[in-house]
């Protein structure tokens, strides 16, 4: 879930709203080059930053290098562009975490989306190129998509062909929130606006999700509606597997999810709500909180196995959850079963 593809002003001068790669942001020798015999930059006398070329091209579509690499360039270690590869040499706590690949410690394969990787996803049937594997743009448009399916810049550029298939991606405020949009990101650009403080999710329709809709387009199995074929579930419980976009915290009595045990600790995981309060006071405040993907996972990944959140009531907050959290924390963040 993965990547925020956000360049600034190193490689253009200038400073936009909202993510780049897109509209007045779309700057096609950021990625391509026409002759693949690049030596200096644009600027007068040559200078200018530009990105190197690979060393085994030309490549296909006029790149300048190879898909993952060249995205990579900008979005590992860099100071202009948010970090979505391994540690974290930034300042923000990345709302999607980190990448992996090549297996290597402490981000490896297991601890989320593996760059190359040639595996099905678990729960879908779509498998990746045989040659390239899992890509940046199996998930992300690089070219924004605007204007498909009425959505003018979808959140992080997200693909509407992500698992071959065709289908809406969520939307989002910037600045100002709009309950109709799907996320609200409170800021644009500069060293916060990928962080996890920064970003909440709105639920403009209480029975769905589209985050969670559009994660199923690899994870199919996975998401779906109550008594429906993915999930299962009767109005008194007895899911199959875990709900995404139509159960409430606290809306079944009985033992199951608990809004008292979800206020309890003043640490929260990101949840939808209609009304705007992501984080409660009261058991008895806001009874639309409504858990998706993002609630337990990373969508890129961290250094927890399915890049799970370990949420515990130790601050600080971090990319795996909080201080000294555990698996069992995740789930009683909402569940209270078993006492202490």
């Amino acid at each position: 879930m993965l990547l925020a593809i956000a360049l600034v002003a190193a490689l253009t001068g200038s400073l936009y709203a909202g993510d780049y790669h897109w509209g007045a942001t779309l700057m096609c020798s950021d990625c391509h080059v026409m002759h693949y015999s690049q030596s200096h930059g644009y600027n007068s006398g040559g200078g200018g930053i530009w990105t190197n070329l690979g060393s085994d091209g030309p490549y296909a579509y006029l790149l300048r290098n190879h898909e993952n690499d060249l995205c990579l360039t900008c979005h590992d270690g860099q100071t202009f562009a948010p970090d979505v590869f391994g540690t974290n040499t930034g300042s923000a706590v990345r709302m999607a975490g980190a990448l992996n690949r090549d297996d290597v410690a402490p981000y490896n394969d297991e601890h989320g989306h593996t760059l190359g990787s040639t595996a099905t996803p678990p729960g879908g049937t779509w498998t990746p190129d045989p040659d390239d594997g899992l890509t940046c743009v199996n998930c992300h448009h690089p070219h924004g998509y605007a204007g498909n399916f009425g959505i003018a810049n979808p959140y992080r550029n997200l693909s509407p062909n992500s698992g071959g298939g065709s289908h809406p991606m969520p939307d989002y405020a910037v600045g100002s929130n709009d309950l109709t949009k799907d996320v609200f990101e409170r800021v644009s650009g500069g060293g916060t606006h990928y962080d996890i403080s920064n970003i909440d999710f709105n639920e403009p329709d209480q029975t769905a999700s589209a985050y969670a809709d559009w994660c199923k387009s690899c994870h199919t199995n996975f998401h779906g509606l109550r008594g429906g074929p993915e999930v299962g579930g009767t109005a008194t419980g007895e899911w199959v597997r875990h709900p995404q976009s139509d159960a409430n915290i606290g809306a079944l009595t009985g033992g199951h999810s608990s809004k008292s045990r979800f206020v309890l600790d003043g640490v929260w995981p990101k949840v939808m709500t209609a009304t705007e309060n992501w984080q409660p006071t009261n058991s008895n405040d806001v009874t639309d909180h409504t858990p998706s993907c993002f609630s337990c996972h990373k969508s890129h990944g961290n250094q927890n196995a399915f890049g799970l959140l370990f949420l515990g009531s130790t601050l600080p907050v971090t990319e795996e959850g909080t201080s000294g959290g555990q698996y069992r924390d995740t789930c009683r963040q909402c569940h209270s079963q078993g006492g202490a």
